[in-house]
């Protein structure tokens, strides 16, 4: 028996959907009790399960709890938290497995899953071969002995387990933007017992919808009021949260954004002073000078392809002492953490910072600068066109760069500068960013990458 279910949901590190017209109860159940199937499989029951704030997350919530119960699995039910807390709960043994119900920084009605197997965040072929173990019916078997209960007091270790590995020299003053997600249920009490003074916003998960800005910090739309309220309260600094906190931006005493690929040089500085050799991994979309910033300081750069489940396991791969990419997901490997974790990054940059003796501000201006563009979006009607848009480029593409990366779209380097062109894995959309030395060179690139999309009549309307 063909089990239908939209074959889009299943991107390349987690699963997504619009919900209800594509993620819907019936198939986050399914999703639920193939899960349980893999997971009897490999001789495991136990699945620790949680949920961002968001409108459909309780229903969504419900369905896989009831899928894997109906596999046999005993559910370990963590309600509303941050991602990080239910990777923290996997991390120090309450359970191996888990499902995170979450649409991460996704605006409405955007949803999807974040599945975690032995301690390791699936990926690529692995959840690919859980669609095809519903499609085919293999791992949907009905299972009895399955149950629900609740756990209580996680938040409550989590934090315990931050300030146990944190010190700061001196007081921060800081400003949190929470974006009415999960972050609101720990990230106040947490920054207060390392010492800081916080001003928190918007730290009520409210109806569940986004009130006050969508939920990702990595538009420069979406911080205005932690700026505003960063230069008004003449604040250290400022650390915006995504809507599962598992990613963090960070503005200094200016208001003025520290994008993540800088976050990552900041820390890199400061880990492979402690650890020479030190492999540090980044993203296809972070900055070329990170390749010098992580040389200078004695380490290695490794290069991988943009997504939190791949981030982590190429970290784990090279035994990195750190790994981020430019969507804000960060891995400390160096303290026994080892997931993606905004909270936590954010705790430690503090540290950091605290223990310098300039100024957060006066720190922020000794990393290299270069002229950079955030990253653009080219829509599509939907993922299949948004893909056969890719292979277009690529196939036809004349950039004639010296040096080309190809392990995630098509990365052309030149003497000055990089432009970037990705299929999103969250949206049906190519991605595109560019980097350059100066602001001539920065513009060439833009142009030489405008003409190749129009070229090839990818899009009416180019935003960059």
């Amino acid at each position: 028996m063909q089990n239908t279910i939209a074959p889009e949901l299943f991107r390349a590190y987690d699963i997504r959907g619009l919900y209800p017209h594509r993620l819907t109860p019936d198939s986050v159940h399914l999703i639920g009790q193939a899960l349980g199937g893999l997971l009897r499989q490999l001789n495991e029951r136990e699945v620790l399960l949680g949920r961002d704030g968001r409108v459909s997350s309780p229903a969504l919530h419900a369905a896989v709890a009831a899928g894997l119960v109906a596999a046999g699995c005993r559910v370990i039910d963590l309600g509303c938290t941050p991602t990080p807390v239910l990777y923290f709960a996997v991390q120090s043994g309450v359970a191996p497995n888990g499902v995170m119900v979450t649409g991460s920084h996704l605006p409405l009605p955007w949803n999807g899953l974040k599945l975690v197997v032995r301690g390791e965040a699936l990926h690529s072929e692995q959840i690919q071969a859980l669609y095809q173990g519903i499609v085919d019916g293999r791992l949907l078997q009905a299972v009895p002995g399955g149950e629900q209960r609740v756990h209580e007091g996680i938040l409550t270790r989590y934090v315990d387990a931050v300030v146990g590995q944190v010190r700061l020299a001196h007081a921060l003053r800081i400003g949190l933007d929470c974006a009415s997600g999960p972050a609101g249920l720990v990230a106040e009490a947490l920054f207060r017992r390392l010492g800081c003074e916080v001003h928190a916003l918007f730290t009520s998960l409210e109806d569940g919808t986004f009130p006050h800005h969508p939920p990702d910090p990595t538009d420069p739309d979406n911080l205005c009021a932690l700026q505003t309220l960063v230069r008004e309260q003449q604040l250290d600094l400022g650390l915006a949260f995504d809507g599962d906190a598992d990613r963090v931006i960070a503005l200094d005493s200016q208001g003025s954004i520290l994008w993540p690929d800088q976050m990552l040089m900041l820390m890199a500085r400061h880990l492979l002073a402690e650890r020479p050799g030190g492999v540090v991994v980044c993203d296809v979309k972070s900055s070329w000078q990170l390749r010098q910033v992580v040389h200078d300081a004695g380490g290695v750069l490794e290069m991988c392809p943009t997504g939190h489940s791949l981030l982590k396991a190429h970290v784990k791969k090279h035994k990195a002492v750190l790994g981020g990419e430019f969507s804000g997901h960060f891995v400390l490997n160096d303290r026994g953490m080892g997931h993606d974790d905004g909270l936590y990054f954010g705790a430690r940059l503090l540290e950091v910072l605290a223990a310098d003796t300039e100024p957060v501000a006066a720190v922020f201006a000794r990393l290299p600068r270069s002229h950079a563009t955030p990253e653009y979006r080219l829509p599509f009607v939907d993922v299949a066109e948004a893909r056969a848009a890719m292979v277009h480029f690529l196939r036809g593409q004349q950039l004639d760069a010296p040096r080309m990366i190809t392990i995630d779209g098509l990365r052309a380097e030149y003497a000055h500068g990089w432009g970037l062109v990705r299929l999103s894995n969250t949206t049906p959309s190519l991605t595109l960013r560019f980097e350059a030395d100066s602001a001539p060179a920065l513009a060439q690139i833009r142009q030489v990458f405008r003409n190749e999309v129009r070229r090839l009549g990818l899009s009416r309307q180019i935003p960059f």
